[in-house]
């Protein structure tokens, strides 16, 4: 909820329901990936903290890990 606080946007319900969203999909992919749980609560806090931004990081990470084992 970083950029959230510092935009001073967290008293608007939808962007909180936006960022549950995304924190959601990290765990999903998180999980999905087979993350261990360290790993899993980092990206997890790296999401909260920054959002869509610290998804898209989570979506390339793994994009190119995928790339890596082919």
């Amino acid at each position: 909820m970083g950029i959230l606080w510092l935009l001073g946007a967290h008293q608007s319900g939808f962007l909180v329901l936006l960022l549950l969203g995304a924190i959601g999909l990290t765990f999903w992919e998180a999980r999905q990936q087979g993350f261990d749980r360290r790993l899993t609560l980092w990206w997890i806090s790296v999401v909260g903290m920054t959002h869509v931004l610290g998804y898209l990081a989570l979506r390339a990470w793994v994009a190119v890990n995928e790339r890596r084992e082919r």
